[in-house]
């Protein structure tokens, strides 16, 4: 569909395109679509970033569970399009994408269904009945994959702290990415914790298959490579749900031991978290994280955990710095993260003071930056 608007622009004019799209996987120039348009959008991706300065694309800094209840509110949204597996016994399953489209489905939108036999119809899906679609359309582009990357030796020393810190019966939450991929190799086995998050790859069918995660898996998007999605379809204990479920506070206080990992670009002495900058360029947006942090804080024996490598550029940039420059927007404030962890320790944050804060923090940063992190006066 969009590929059919980017050679006929006159058939989009003056369309506004709302979506989080996913750094990495929807990078493409959407501003581009169609004439006199604009995208909103709470991840700006690289293939957005430019047309931030020429006022085509609006970026939303709202967590994700805001973002839900924005599109949930009718008028909104006029219309949406998602592609779909085919049809069954008069209803239509949204596949592995469960997260926005039901709540903008409910407030009243239009919906067309871009129909792909190569979509996996999970029985634990959401389904909407086929007299609210206003238009079903087949269509055999090949759905979006995702590459984890193969996790090396820092990624593994870390992910093994991480996997320690799980309690027993608890349930984890990861995003996406090399780390998370070498997290999920290092719990693989343990069947005695369940897995909550927004969004599952690979790896995490890899732990059901292999016993773990008994407890079930709860998300609301499946990413990942084509034979990921070739498995899915039969696997029932994969449940998947809107963001207010995924993501909602009530729901995840009500998980006991949900133990929240992500990932940030850098932990200044404070533990204030950098996840959006670099350089100062944005490269992506807050998503579902500060959602997932408060929740694992409000969950009975839960843990909010920052876990990154203590470096970049292979060596040449602490991860751990003095302060966040000015003008790089505090991701995830101080007082929400419990435990910094690198591959060198996990600094524990809680109920911690900023001087004990400041120590811990340089005790994890790579020896290399130590000293110089201490005569750092911030």
């Amino acid at each position: 569909m969009l590929n059919v608007v980017a050679e006929d622009p006159a058939l989009w004019q003056g369309i506004t395109l709302t979506g989080a799209f996913i750094p990495g996987v929807n990078d493409r120039d959407y501003s581009a679509l169609g004439q006199g348009g604009r995208v909103e959008t709470i991840f700006v991706t690289a293939g957005l970033r430019a047309d931030r300065a020429t006022g085509k694309v609006d970026h939303l800094p709202m967590h994700y569970t805001a973002f839900h209840d924005r599109i949930g509110r009718p008028g909104v949204i006029d219309l949406v399009v998602i592609t779909v597996p085919p049809p069954q016994n008069g209803s239509v399953g949204l596949g592995l994408c469960a997260d926005f489209a039901p709540a903008a489905i409910a407030a009243g939108a239009r919906v067309i269904g871009l129909v792909n036999p190569a979509m996996p119809d999970p029985s634990g899906a959401p389904r909407v009945p086929v007299y609210r679609f206003e238009a079903l359309a087949e269509t055999s582009a090949p759905l979006p994959e995702l590459d984890t990357g193969i996790p090396d030796e820092v990624n593994r020393k870390i992910a093994k702290q991480v996997a320690e810190l799980i309690p027993l019966g608890g349930s984890l939450q990861l995003g996406l990415g090399t780390l998370q991929a070498a997290i999920l190799d290092a719990v693989r086995g343990r069947d005695d914790i369940g897995f909550h998050g927004g969004m599952i790859s690979d790896g995490v069918l890899d732990v059901v298959s292999s016993g773990g995660f008994r407890q079930g898996v709860t998300t609301g998007v499946a990413l990942g490579s084509r034979l990921f999605y070739a498995n899915l379809g039969d696997v029932e204990s994969i449940r998947y749900a809107p963001v207010d479920r995924t993501h909602g506070i009530a729901a995840l206080a009500a998980i006991v031991g949900l133990t929240c990992v992500n990932s940030g670009l850098e932990v200044d002495l404070m533990g204030q978290a950098n996840v959006e900058y670099q350089s100062g360029v944005q490269l992506g947006g807050q998503g579902g994280m500060i959602d997932f942090i408060r929740g694992a804080r409000a969950s009975k024996g839960g843990l909010a955990i920052m876990a990154l490598p203590s470096t970049a550029k292979r060596g040449a940039v602490s991860r751990i710095v003095p302060q966040l420059l000015q003008g790089t927007p505090v991701s995830v404030v101080r007082s929400d993260i419990d435990l910094v962890v690198t591959e060198h320790g996990i600094a524990d944050l809680r109920e911690a003071d900023m001087n004990i804060r400041r120590e811990r923090l340089i005790a994890i940063a790579d020896p290399a930056f130590r000293d110089a992190l201490a005569r750092n006066p911030s």
